[in-house]
């Protein structure tokens, strides 16, 4: 019985410090918005992230299929890149942009590691407000923990709009642990109101996609 309370007692410190640091980190974020600083890479791209946020997973529920012409907004070390690419096929192709030069260098790294695929992925050091693509020519533009990391949110959804094919999909993944993270509402609200229509919404309330459609 001691031993159970013990455990209790440990699981609520636990769960005691994830909420100070969750409250501490998102005052930070409110006052001082910064891009994800690359040395958090080390937790972005590890196998616990993997057990956490599955990212094939993550890549079915964007609507990601053969042939498509993909790119992920904010993709930071790469985590999801190669399982875009695995997804897209020989035929495909897909992109990474981030604003990030060190965050990209990062990203090439961990890209490497993937050679069967690494040929399809496609690095961009880019603004998410300024999308380096004429209109109507992307099949799926998906953001992982990163629309709301992007000091305006719907400058960049209004780019997405622009690019994105007729019917094309916009797929927004939100994982608790991100400072940033909002809830399915505020997320819906932001695709919407860029003049998006859900198309789906999987997962739960630690960790979700919204798909909209163009």
């Amino acid at each position: 019985m001691n031993a159970f309370l013990t455990v209790l007692k440990i699981l609520g410190y636990i769960a005691l410090f994830f909420i100070a640091w969750q409250v501490l980190v998102r005052v930070v974020r409110h006052f001082w918005h910064f891009p994800a600083p690359a040395f958090i890479e080390i937790f972005l791209n590890s196998r616990l992230r993997a057990k956490l946020q599955d990212p094939r997973k993550v890549i079915v529920r964007s609507g990601i299929k053969p042939g498509m012409l993909v790119l992920e907004i904010g993709c930071g070390g790469g985590f999801f890149l190669p399982y875009a690419a695995e997804a897209v096929g020989e035929n495909g192709k897909a992109m990474g942009l981030d604003i990030a030069a060190d965050m990209l260098a990062r990203c090439r790294k961990y890209v490497d590691k993937f050679p069967k695929v690494k040929d399809r992925i496609e690095l961009i050091q880019k603004s998410a407000y300024e999308l380096p693509f004429t209109d109507g020519t992307l099949d799926v533009v998906y953001l992982v923990a990163a629309l709301m990391e992007i000091p305006e949110p719907a400058r960049c959804l209004a780019e997405v709009k622009r690019v994105l094919k007729p019917g094309g999909v916009l797929a927004v993944s939100e994982f608790m642990v991100d400072p940033d993270y909002p809830t399915r509402r505020v997320t819906i609200r932001c695709g919407e109101a860029a003049g998006f229509k859900v198309d789906g919404l999987e997962g739960n309330v630690w960790n979700y996609t919204v798909r909209f459609k163009k």
